[in-house]
């Protein structure tokens, strides 16, 4: 239990810029738990706003795609060898995020559809997703030794692809 709890701190650290992928160990036992519990969080948090198959749908796609382009991408740079720790430090820090997203959501009406200005929740639950970005570009730009900035842009270009193509693959039931 104690070394779930200072993995836990590893993925805080991340997300805040203290660690990198690298203190991550590189375990397909612990890529597949991290994946595991990320896809379970992930399907509850979209599950408030969507219905409970479309939730699913959409986070199994997204995180097919997700996986695979992280794989293109460090087989490109040559770095194949650091997927196990790429995934695993994106996915622990996405969970922390998204288990905190959760409680906002649920308070912003998201799942009843009533938003109707944004109000302090909206704006935490904003932050989160810049945050997202961050963090995800800040383990990209480190395993695939380039510069932050790159790899903002990187995930902001996955970001929009994986958006577009999930709202043609999921539509929005009308």
């Amino acid at each position: 239990m104690k070394d779930l709890w200072r993995l836990g701190i590893v993925f805080v650290d991340i997300a805040l810029h203290r660690r990198g992928p690298e203190h991550i160990p590189s375990s397909a036992f612990l890529f597949g738990l991290l994946t595991t519990i990320y896809l379970i969080v992930s399907i509850v948090a979209t599950q408030v706003a969507e219905p409970f198959p479309r939730a699913v749908g959409m986070v199994i796609f997204d995180t097919l795609l997700y996986l695979g382009f992280i794989w293109l991408l460090l087989s490109i740079r040559s770095y194949p060898d650091r997927f196990y720790q790429t995934v695993s430090a994106i996915f622990g820090a996405q969970t922390f995020l998204t288990l905190i997203g959760i409680p906002i959501l649920i308070s912003i009406g998201i799942e009843s559809g009533e938003i109707e200005t944004f109000n302090v929740g909206s704006w935490l639950f904003f932050i989160l997703i810049l945050w997202s970005i961050d963090i995800a570009s800040f383990v990209l730009s480190r395993a695939l030794q380039l510069s932050y900035f790159l790899g903002v842009l990187i995930v902001l270009g996955y970001s929009f692809s994986s958006l577009t193509l999930g709202g043609l693959l999921f539509p929005v039931a009308s």
